[in-house]
């Protein structure tokens, strides 16, 4: 292929503001701490018959849903091995290798099937939601590439991107 179109998605409202710690790994755990996450996406693949990769009025709602979701919230990794979690009806205990010991209301936190909470898995959790989201919404999009990047500060940010064929764009 000599060519191919693309769109990029990274609106100001794109964002969310989360608490997080990560896990490194040698087991030393960061401190608790909060960042103003900036998303973009973008998306390679072919023209509907309208010459259009994707409806940017479609797009948006789906990008902005996944951020909502995590907005202003602690992010919890499910998939840790230095964590054990322990759940009430209210709450949720979080105790790390480390010794530290966090309890949060069960409202104030989003559990993310991840085992660390880096922009790099963030961006692959974000991914495959919006995935998800795209599929069933716009059923006839045919995409070939997602790429998806979470910035946690101004000139830090990570990344993750996958090929699509094969798994949207059945339509033609």
């Amino acid at each position: 292929m000599n060519g191919g179109f693309g769109v990029r998605l990274y609106k100001q409202s794109f964002n969310f503001a989360s608490a997080h710690f990560l896990i490194f790994g040698d087991g030393r755990r960061e401190q608790l701490h909060g960042h103003n996450y900036r998303v973009s996406i973008e998306l390679k693949g072919k023209l509907s018959k309208a010459d259009l990769l994707a409806d940017f009025i479609v797009l948006k709602p789906l990008i902005r849903q996944v951020c909502d979701d995590l907005d202003h919230r602690v992010l919890i990794p499910t998939e840790s091995n230095s964590l054990v979690l322990e759940k009430t009806d209210k709450e949720v205990e979080v105790r790390v290798s480390d010794g530290a010991r966090f309890v949060f209301p069960l409202t104030d936190v989003v559990f993310v099937p991840l085992a660390n909470t880096s922009t790099e898995r963030l961006a692959e959790l974000i991914s495959t939601r919006l995935q998800d989201s795209i599929c069933s919404t716009i059923p006839e999009i045919r995409l070939d590439h997602l790429r998806v990047e979470v910035e946690e500060s101004g000139g830090q940010c990570g990344w993750y991107e996958t090929e699509l064929t094969g798994k949207m764009g059945q339509v033609s």
